[in-house]
This record gives structure tokens, C-alpha cells and sequence, in this order.
């Protein structure tokens, strides 16, 4: 997960960004607000978008406390592996 700042249309907004390991895109998104409504939304259709084998069992974040929060419930609805650990 890489997540930065930037100006769309005159506007600022956060840019999400999923990475695999080997650097390649899976998914991003645009969010006026770094919320962890928009944190799980992002996170839920990065996983939905990938098949079983491909499902990470690592997810690397920065220190913001929106992307534990949506872990933590993607893993109760049962949409993120239980055995998936957050750094």
C-alpha cells in the first residue's frame, strides 16, 4: 500500500495505490478524505480483484490508523485472509 497527496482538477485528494511484490499495480484510488470508510472500500476491491493463490500474506501500510481499522474488519466479514498480517 502507497498512498500520497496530490492535486486533481484543482482540487487535493489522496491517491491509494496497492502494489504487489513485484511492484506492479493491482489496484488504486482517489479519496477527498483519508477515512477508513474509504481505507476498507479501497482495500475490499484491491482483494476482491484477486484470486486465492494471489491473496497477499503480508500487507504493508504507513502509520495511519485508518488501514488497521479496515483490516481488522475485512478479516470478521471474512474478505481479507484471517492469517494475513499488517506492517
Amino acid at each position: 500500500m502507497d498512498e500520497t497527496y496530490v492535486r486533481v482538477g484543482g482540487k487535493w485528494a489522496y491517491l491509494s495505490r496497492a502494489v504487489d511484490k513485484y511492484g506492479n499495480t493491482i489496484d488504486f484510488s482517489l479519496s477527498p478524505a483519508r477515512k477508513t470508510a474509504a481505507a476498507k472500500r479501497f482495500l475490499g476491491k484491491a482483494l476482491r480483484g484477486l484470486k486465492d493463490w494471489d491473496k497477499p500474506t503480508v500487507i504493508n501500510t504507513d502509520k495511519a490508523p485508518t488501514y488497521g481499522t479496515a483490516l481488522t474488519d475485512l478479516k470478521a466479514e471474512g474478505r481479507c485472509p484471517q492469517e494475513t498480517e499488517h506492517r
